[in-house]
């Protein structure tokens, strides 16, 4: 007979913070370079069951050596139904066959994704002190600003969004916690002027950082779905960094990129210089001078998912959080 421990929402913010996330993203980029942390073959499938009544599902899954787990993330899209019932995690751990938990992964998605690009970010840039500039004033970006506080000696955080309200709310919500100061800068070219980090988190689904906004030695972190950053950008960076080839070149910029034709997939594939966990691990260089542009595209991937899912379950035995049903 086995247990299946089944946490909500409230139970993954009760054992996960900052410092745990950034730690969890740093050590399973180290474990994928190393060969441990892998993704599955394709590493998302995708269901459409709107043609019969049902939703939308997309199914990712992955293994990760140093947690000793596996897992499936599990997405579905039924409006109006919360995110927070629709989509799970499933932790398998090593050594058996038996399903441990089902993890609740609407704010564990936008904390793994946040914690990837931080450390990514952290590995791309040049030593301080920084001027960050970040595009976006949602989930995600509310979790990055406390763990860019936490990696990086910035001097100026900068926030643009296309609603004055939204950035005055986001900078009363962060700006008293932060050790340096945060203004908002409505104006693109403005927020990146001088920039030495540059990270878009939005849903925009045309370019907001185009050619010449980037100084010499400055990183941009693309992060969003569709089409933040121009394909000229890329041109002016040295360096091309991302998580995952195959799907960086769906998602985001570099799959807007393939679609509006500006370049082949395996055009794409020939130009990324390394991955980030590569960096990470010191396989491969993020930068090699002070003065090199960097460009990195943060996706996020299912072994983030089901390292956060797995460590969370763990805790949450730890403390005997979640709600547990006998499998028999």
């Amino acid at each position: 007979m086995g247990t299946l421990r089944i946490l909500a929402e409230r139970d993954v913010r009760a054992v996960l913070d900052t410092a745990t996330a950034l730690d969890i993203a740093r050590r399973t980029l180290i474990d994928q370079a190393a060969g441990g942390s892998r993704l599955s073959t394709p590493s998302a499938m995708v269901l459409d069951a709107s043609a019969v009544g049902g939703p939308k599902f997309k199914f990712k899954a992955a293994a990760v050596s140093h947690l000793g787990a596996s897992g499936i993330r599990l997405l579905a899209h039924p409006a109006p139904t919360p995110m927070t019932t629709a989509n799970f995690t499933a932790v398998y751990r090593h050594g058996g066959y038996e399903m441990a938990g089902l993890v609740s992964d609407h704010w564990l998605s936008r904390l793994r994704t946040a914690a990837f690009g931080a450390v990514t970010a952290s590995a791309l840039v040049r030593p301080g002190p920084l001027v960050v500039a970040l595009f976006g004033t949602g989930g995600i970006s509310a979790e990055i600003v406390p763990m860019l506080a936490h990696e990086l000696p910035m001097t100026e955080l900068r926030v643009t969004s296309r609603r004055a309200e939204s950035m005055a709310a986001f900078g009363d919500a962060h700006a008293p916690a932060l050790p340096c100061p945060m203004r908002a800068e409505p104006v693109a070219r403005r927020a990146t002027q001088g920039a030495d980090l540059v990270i878009t988190l939005t849903e925009s689904p045309s370019p907001l950082v185009l050619p010449g906004m980037l100084v010499p030695g400055a990183v941009v972190c693309s992060m969003g779905s569709y089409n933040e950053v121009d394909f000229a950008v890329l041109a002016e960076c040295d360096r091309f960094v991302v998580d995952d080839i195959d799907f960086a070149a769906e998602m985001g910029d570099g799959g807007a990129w393939i679609r509006q034709g500006h370049l082949t997939r395996e055009a794409f594939a020939q130009r990324v210089d390394a991955l980030a966990c590569q960096v990470l691990a010191g396989d491969r260089p993020g930068r090699t001078r002070a003065r090199e542009r960097v460009m990195a595209l943060v996706q996020g991937m299912a072994i983030g998912d089901v390292a956060f899912a797995a460590q969370a379950l763990a805790s949450a035995e730890a403390r005997g959080l979640g709600r547990t049903i006998e499998l028999d």
